[in-house]
């Protein structure tokens, strides 16, 4: 499993994919900055750590549901289409690794890529932050990061069905990813007018309703107010994205089979 994760990484890196994926947690991280530094924003805290707080919570809620939804769809693109387009389905049915183990590794591959994407836009706005406020419980928040790759790249794997099943190019599934992540960032401006069942239902606003819950927990300052019915506990997301993402593998494996696999 080593050598096919090794090997998917190979292929991204032909397409100098890493640095991409860095830079683009440069790109929320920054503009938010200078955002929290306008008079407006700076007369609503009382605290330079509550400003660190309220600005952190703003990159990870719409930062990340962004963009990691459209970095994790671009990959999937790159991991699965480069078999069909180089024509090489024939050539993996000669050595001794079946589609499901090609999946596997790719999924790794994904969730890999979600992590770093998280973590690198986390030590950006932990950067910036220190610039303009008072940078406090760096653990938690740094945990936090890591969460939500997971269960962002979890609930982008409903995403990667679609990209995998159409099988168009690269800029349909871009138009795609961009499409899930409009659609999911306009469900968060509705929740206090959709049942509870369909907010949990869509996996990005469901991690950010948990993200929101979670850091209020855990200290951070903040209201839920009339949202706080639709808030899940940690077992909750994880259950509910779990399904999700094996439901999603199941598909994903089906559909590489049809395509050329075993």
């Amino acid at each position: 499993m080593l050598k096919l994760i090794s090997c998917e990484l190979q292929k991204l890196k032909r397409k100098k994919f890493f640095p991409f994926v860095i830079l683009s947690a440069f790109l929320f991280p920054p503009p938010l900055a200078l955002m929290m530094l306008t008079p407006r924003m700076m007369e609503r805290y009382d605290t330079k750590a509550e400003l660190f707080d309220d600005f952190y919570q703003f990159v990870l809620g719409y930062g990340v549901e962004l963009l990691l939804p459209c970095v994790i769809g671009v990959i999937a693109a790159m991991l699965f289409f480069m078999e069909r387009d180089n024509d090489t389905f024939k050539n993996l049915r000669t050595i001794p690794v079946t589609s499901t183990q090609m999946i596997f590794a790719k999924m790794i591959v994904l969730f890999l890529f979600g992590l770093i994407f998280c973590l690198s836009t986390a030590a950006v706005t932990i950067v910036c932050g220190g610039l303009i406020a008072e940078v406090g419980g760096l653990g938690y928040k740094l945990w936090v990061a890591v969460e939500m790759g997971v269960f962002v790249t979890a609930g982008t794997l409903p995403l990667v069905v679609l990209v995998v099943f159409f099988s168009k190019t690269y800029i349909f599934s871009v138009l795609l990813c961009i499409f899930y992540s409009v659609l999911s960032l306009t469900a968060e401006s509705s929740f206090g007018a959709l049942p509870k069942f369909l907010c949990w239902l869509m996996p990005i606003p469901l991690t950010n309703l948990w993200c929101a819950g979670d850091m209020v927990r855990h200290g951070v300052k903040g209201s839920l107010g009339e949202l706080q019915y639709l808030i899940p506990s940690t077992m909750q997301t994880v259950l509910i994205l779990s399904a999700m993402a094996v439901l999603s593998i199941l598909l994903i494996d089906r559909l590489y089979k049809m395509r050329g696999g075993d």
